[in-house]
């Protein structure tokens, strides 16, 4: 089928959900159902379902469904799979995997959907950030569409004002509302209405009130006497403003092809104001360095060399005593960058080994169904190998019903090539795209049987239980347990590169550790050995992949700041991915560099032989100065629940060398909208390599605590000098879409 008639039949499915159809929509958190029409908007940029109380929050952005799935390939149609397979699917939405669960009266019906909602899918990552910005001000148009006749009038408009975060003088935004009410309008029922605004002068109105005149000025500062730049003009902003000396006429020439919106400008290859604030708000007016969006790093060297992204009790979705167990935790793991995943196993009913947190009330799901997702989802948001980090507690007859769960479900993904006696490093990320490691114990090569090996149980090391169930379900497993496990040479045999051993002392591992031997660290005693033997950890991680883990005492999967175990140079940092806060939030922000793979490379001085790195005592060789201009924010968001327009206020916080810096702003009164501060930071970083910035927007509250508006962490090493925007995440890693800080970064 031809291009054009593969869009013309998209563009039959999309007229097809933008008539509605009817589903049952079953609910995640009961087994109530209700029926439900669904919808796309015109423009497909919208999915949204009526009848609801929810009002605004039943609609979805189509740029935020992550996927659609078909048949029963949720926890909760696979909890209730009494709805024929042809007629269900689930839409997953946003970074925590919000799930529709959708059952169509037909199997066409459901097919149509699918295929459609795929299309708009697509079709939403071609939009371009000029229609970008259509999109969220016809959102804002419809918001305020209070009595949805197609027109504003100023009541609404105003009402709006206030949602959006601003505080502004009714008489002023009377002033701009005239100005944009330049003609009659017509509701939707066809009636002409004077002093209303339908959506284009809307949009005129939207562009009056958010005016930028910090980076009107900035554009005046390059475009001398006339309003426009010319590819020069670019070229002298782009090195001398945002020290990208890279930067030629050409590339100035493609970047206003690509931003200019009036096209008289392109025919003369000229920019104007508005084509320069877009480009301001894309990828190269962002803080983040765009080149390192994607993998930019050497992946050639061994695998001890590298930060790897890794999930403590990958499977658990809450707490580590009573919570739910979920394949839906590995898959958001995993679509996140996640490189290691952690599955803890036991004998199962029917021969089906489970995985649960042992000794505790969480509950089990099927060994499996957790290979099956993994084998679905391994290499979705990078090709580089993952490490399945089993801990396992089962019988040697469960044991060989993994290997074989595993062989046959991974196959070849599977990494099984044997050491040869002259290897000394282990291969690259490169060299194992695409393969799966199995870390786990190992027989010795001699072993011609099933053999006892040490039994590693995390879980065991659970402390401080208020919950009586739960304490006494540890202490009775607990007596029960052996040192000892038999290890079937089944599941050995599929363990080649992290073959995991007990930990004693550095000159031990020195002399006596092969180079795909790792150990696992709990958290006090890798923050020990980080604090008080630095230098050696790092010596000791050059050569072989250490894994650290949440101290027994995190029952509510809280996490530890991961920064001291990285200087350590510790590879394998897992943390409770499902737990939101600070510290995933730095996480999370270390591993945007690399395209998102989920490997960095660490810094020379953490790789080279004879090179010494001491995280307590760095050399002053590697210090730098960091300067901030917070110039002003954009659209910040209240807290939740909040009617008040906010007092905001930004904290910059450096993570450098096991210490965090802080510095903030003024306090803004009454204006979330656009807040001015031009305020002027500047911290001295030991190790910029290593070191990390938080950004955090607060709402000042002089009586209470401040209330969390949002925040953006990424390395330092990842900045874009000169002037960009600083995106902002809530504190569920979701994206405000608007919402966002005006910088000025300087390193030198």
């Amino acid at each position: 089928m031809s291009a054009e008639n593969n869009q013309q039949s998209g563009e039959q499915l999309l007229l097809n959900l933008q008539r509605g159809t009817p589903f049952i929509k079953v609910k995640e958190e009961s087994r109530k159902t209700h029926e439900r029409t669904f919808s796309v908007n015109k423009e497909a940029t919208v999915l949204s379902y009526r009848p609801s109380k929810k009002g605004w929050k039943a609609r979805y952005r189509i740029e935020d469904i992550k996927e659609v799935r078909v048949g029963h390939e949720t926890d909760t149609f696979k909890a209730r799979s009494g709805y024929p397979k042809e007629t269900c699917f689930s839409v997953i939405v946003g970074v925590n995997n919000k799930t529709i669960n959708l059952v169509a009266r037909s199997a066409d019906d459901a097919k149509i959907w699918i295929e459609g909602l795929k299309f708009a899918m697509r079709h939403s990552q071609a939009i371009d950030i000029h229609k970008q910005q259509q999109v969220w001000i016809r959102d804002y148009f419809l918001k305020a569409d209070t009595n949805n006749d197609g027109t504003l009038d100023f009541d609404e408009c105003f009402k709006l004002l206030k949602k959006m975060n601003m505080k502004i003088e009714r008489s002023h935004a009377k002033h701009l509302f005239k100005e944009a009410d330049v003609k009659k309008s017509q509701t939707a029922s066809g009636k002409v209405v004077e002093n209303r605004l339908d959506i284009d002068e809307f949009v005129a109105f939207y562009k009056k009130i958010t005016n930028r005149t910090e980076i009107k000025e900035l554009f005046k500062k390059y475009s001398g006497d006339d309003d426009y730049w010319t590819a020069s003009e670019f070229t002298k902003f782009m090195h001398e403003s945002q020290k990208r000396l890279d930067v030629k006429e050409e590339w100035c020439l493609n970047v206003i092809e690509k931003y200019e919106q009036k096209e008289v400008c392109r025919q003369k290859k000229i920019l104007s104001y508005d084509g320069f604030v877009l480009f301001m708000l894309g990828p190269n007016g962002l803080v983040f360095n765009p080149y390192h969006d994607s993998v930019y790093q050497d992946m050639t060297q061994p695998l001890t060399h590298y930060f790897i992204a890794s999930s403590h009790n990958t499977y658990l979705l809450s707490d580590q005593l009573r919570g739910p167990s979920s394949t839906e935790a590995y898959i958001k793991a995993l679509q996140k960058g996640c490189r290691c995943v952690e599955l803890d196993i036991w004998d199962g009913p029917d021969n089906e080994p489970v995985v649960y947190h042992g000794h505790t009330l969480t509950s089990k799901i099927l060994f499996r169904d957790i290979i099956e997702v993994i084998n679905k989802y391994a290499f979705v948001a990078s090709q580089y190998p993952v490490i399945l980090s089993l801990e396992n507690h089962c019988s040697v007859p469960q044991q060989q019903v993994m290997a074989n769960i595993m062989q046959t479900i991974l196959g070849d993904q599977i990494y099984k090539e044997p050491v040869k006696a002259d290897e000394k490093d282990p291969p690259s990320p490169e060299a194992l795209k695409g393969k799966i490691l199995i870390k786990g114990k190992k027989l010795k090569v001699e072993d011609e049987d099933d053999g006892d090996v040490s039994d590693e149980d995390e879980a065991a090391d659970i402390e401080n239980v208020e919950d009586e169930e739960v304490r006494q379900q540890l202490e009775s497993s607990k007596k029960k347990k052996s040192k000892k496990l038999k290890l079937a040479k089944d599941l050995s045999m599929l363990v080649c590169l992290c073959k995991s051993v007990h930990f004693h002392n550095f000159k031990e591992s020195a002399e006596k550790y092969k180079f795909y031997e790792m150990s696992s660290f709990g958290e006090s005693k890798a923050m020990d050995l980080a604090k008080h033997s630095g230098e050696l950890y790092n010596e000791h991680n050059k050569k072989f992949l250490s894994r650290t883990y949440p101290a027994g005492w995190r029952t509510n999967s809280s996490n530890y700041c991961p920064c001291p175990l990285w200087n350590a140079g510790c590879a394998i940092v897992a943390l409770n991915y499902q737990t939101h806060g600070e510290e995933m939030d730095l996480y999370l922000g270390k591993f945007k560099q690399n395209g998102n793979s989920g490997y960095i490379l660490k810094p020379v001085f953490m790789r080279e032989e004879g090179l010494k790195f001491d995280p307590e005592k760095p050399s002053a060789e590697y210090k730098k100065k960091l300067r901030f201009k917070i110039i002003s924010g954009q659209q910040l968001p209240k807290p939740k629940g909040s009617k008040e327009i906010i007092d905001p206020f930004v904290k910059v916080s450096i993570y450098d060398m096991n210490q965090e810096i802080d510095a903030k702003t003024e306090v803004v009164e009454n204006n979330g909208f656009n807040p001015q501060w031009n305020h002027d930071m500047e911290f001295d970083v030991k190790v910029p390599e290593l070191a990390l910035v938080r950004f955090t927007v607060y709402d000042y509250d002089m009586s209470s605590k401040n209330d969390f508006i949002g925040q953006y962490t990424i390395p330092v090493a990842s900045l874009q000098l000169g002037y960009g925007h600083v995106p902002l995440y809530s504190s569920t890693e979701e994206k405000f879409i608007e919402a966002t800080l005006f910088v000025h970064v300087t390193l030198e």
